[in-house]
């Protein structure tokens, strides 16, 4: 069980990389997209890094797929290097922390779509989901990786 907090998200500029494919495998993604950022001088101190996903995993097969892995820049940022300069849509969100393998993330999404989603009250909206990585893998052992998943969540109309 989650706690689910519903928050009203704000436009976040990124610089992203595109990838095709099996959503698990957006690492090697993330790899490109922090050298190619260090480069460009875009990493100069503390980061926020997003997934954004923009298939149903069981709608969509594995190679079709599509993904973004993004760092957040300043507003007035342009594409370089082989990054796009882009936004994470603000709006309303459902948000759950993930504990854990990013392996094991379906199990989150799960709970939320599955169990939480239908005796909310609330409608999924079109927007993609989005993963905040709260936890450097690098210095955290897998079963103690933070995320944030941001669930897109329609407005609610004016009665």
């Amino acid at each position: 069980m989650f706690k689910v907090d519903l928050v009203e998200g704000r436009t976040i500029p990124v610089a992203s990389l595109a990838h095709r494919g099996d959503y698990i495998e957006i690492g090697t993604v993330f790899e490109k997209l922090f050298a190619t950022a260090g480069g460009l001088g875009l990493i100069t101190g503390p980061i926020r890094s997003f997934g954004i996903y923009y298939d149903d995993p069981g709608a969509v097969a594995k190679e079709n797929r599509r993904s973004e892995a993004c760092l957040m820049v300043s507003p007035d940022w342009k594409s370089a290097g082989g990054l796009e300069a882009k936004a994470i849509s603000g709006g309303r969100y459902a948000q759950i922390e993930h504990v854990g393998p990013y392996s094991e993330l379906h199990s989150s999404y799960d709970w939320l779509l599955g169990t939480w989603l239908p005796t909310s009250g609330e409608e999924v909206d079109d927007r993609p989901c989005v993963e905040e990585y709260l936890s450097n893998q690098r210095e955290v052992p897998p079963a103690e990786l933070r995320t944030m998943i941001w669930l897109p969540i329609r407005e609610k109309s004016p009665r």
